[in-house]
């Protein structure tokens, strides 16, 4: 026999030598029923690790997410914003009649002139012949609105201190001046110790004799604050969400900071993107930008609680186009791509009331705040914002299952099903390198030789 014939084939040396389970039980049984029964056995294994291996490759693909919550302690936590808005964009003492004119259609839904304000009984001034031509809504409100900001506050503390002015931010919205308590994100107030001493109390007249709105024009009926308290880098959306605030009332709001960390796609949805006229990317932002984009777009101006630079709209353009378009941006006609932040932070709020004031601190502020017992009752708002405790909830989006998990997960089904590992599959990367070279190596033409038989002689 030659030493080819001889020769061990690849495939009886692989299945000899591998360190797969199961392939050197095949090359060393005698043969029959033995190496049948461990080919069957080799095929369920292989067929059971493929069947799981599909099935978590596909699991992994889905792309799903778990969330991890946990609750954090801290020494000091960072103060939230408090934004604060009077249900009342005009102080009807401040308004002339020129300005009751002007405004009469988007107060009141009626176009009044001078002599039918007069008839009203608004009493008459210098600016009776004057135009408003060319005035702006947001002056008017910022001159001649409710104003809630420390001037006009009776008492306002932070932690158990005077506030100051240099505390507050104002903005406008869509109840017209609003006041913003600790909105430099940049250098924010801490409470260092828990309940309603330690943060943020204020008390505000709201001057409810003074108001000039009107239900029946999509005004407010309501008398009292808005209050929302947000992230300083996030600006109010006092239309749709904060909590309102009763007079005759201290309110106690009780604040609980949470933490969201949102996973990019495919496993999420969340998304930065780079506002216009915010630094940072929030969802507020995004709404009112988009609104001021749709009503720019529609009505060639834009309202005086939206941010941009188009021309303000005038009273005329505010009650018809504006309250249009707007209805078409609630009703989702007019859409707005505002994904999910990637990081946010938010607050939930825990309300509870008790009557304001009692009789011994009527007798006490009423001759202090130069008010009347009976007005302090009916105009005083009093409401403490404050951490209950000082713990935040951190909630995070992760994947299901990450990438040293899946690759985890493999080799503990390669080594149940196949007893294999990286170098087994290294081994049977050899094995598939060293075939087809033998392959060739069996085809090549055998080299001929010619042998001289060599002639006898015969004696």
């Amino acid at each position: 026999m030659s030493p080819e014939d001889d020769k061990e084939s690849p495939e009886k040396a692989f299945a000899g030598n591998t360190s797969l389970h199961g392939f050197n039980r095949i090359a060393s049984s005698p043969g029959g029923s033995p190496r049948v029964l461990w080919v069957i056995a080799i095929l369920g294994s292989y067929t059971g690790f493929g069947y799981m291996f599909g099935s978590m490759m596909a699991s992994y693909f889905k792309y799903d997410t778990i969330t991890d919550t946990t609750l954090e302690f801290a020494d000091e936590l960072l103060f939230p914003a408090v934004t604060i808005c009077n249900m009342n964009k005009f102080d009807s003492d401040k308004l002339q009649v020129a300005d009751w004119s002007y405004l009469s259609l988007f107060l009141y839904g009626i176009q009044a002139d001078i002599p039918t304000i007069l008839a009203l009984g608004v009493p008459l001034d210098e600016t009776v012949n004057s135009t408003m031509t060319g005035v702006k809504i947001e002056d008017l409100v910022l001159a001649k609105g409710f104003n809630v900001s420390p001037n006009r506050m009776s008492l306002c503390w932070w932690r158990g201190t005077n506030c100051s002015e240099r505390n507050f931010t104002h903005s406008f919205g869509h109840y017209g001046n609003c006041y913003t308590f600790n909105a430099d994100a940049d250098n924010p107030l801490k409470q260092t110790m828990p309940g309603a001493v330690n943060g943020f109390m204020a008390f505000v007249d709201i001057k409810e004799d003074k108001y000039t709105e009107s239900f029946l024009v999509s005004g407010n009926a309501e008398v009292g604050l808005k209050l929302l308290v947000h992230d300083p880098r996030e600006p109010p959306m006092m239309d749709t969400q904060g909590i309102a605030l009763a007079p005759g009332n201290h309110a106690f709001i009780a604040i609980k900071q949470i933490l969201y960390e949102n996973h990019v796609p495919p496993w999420g949805v969340c998304k930065d993107l780079q506002l216009e006229y915010y630094d940072t990317y929030t969802l507020n932002g995004c709404y009112l930008e988009c609104r001021s984009k749709h009503l720019v777009r529609n009505c060639s101006c834009r309202p005086y609680d939206l941010p941009g630079t188009a021309p303000s709209c005038d009273p005329r353009t505010m009650f018809t186009c504006v309250r249009a378009v707007l209805a078409q941006v609630i009703t989702g006609d007019l859409k707005c791509d505002c994904p999910v932040p990637c990081r946010m932070t938010s607050y939930s709020t825990s309300l509870s009331f008790a009557g304001f004031p009692n009789k011994h601190t009527r007798e006490y502020l009423s001759p202090l705040l130069g008010m009347e017992p009976s007005y302090m009752g009916d105009n005083g708002v009093v409401f403490s914002v404050f951490y209950e405790k000082l713990n935040y909830q951190k909630i995070r989006q992760l994947k299901a299952m990450e990438e040293g998990q899946l690759a985890s997960n493999i080799g503990g089904m390669m080594g149940l099903f196949l007893g294999a590992s990286v170098l087994s599959l290294l081994e049977v990367c050899e094995y598939l390198l060293k075939r087809p070279l033998g392959f060739l190596g069996r085809t090549r033409h055998a080299k001929v030789v010619h042998v001289q038989p060599q002639e006898t002689k015969v004696s």
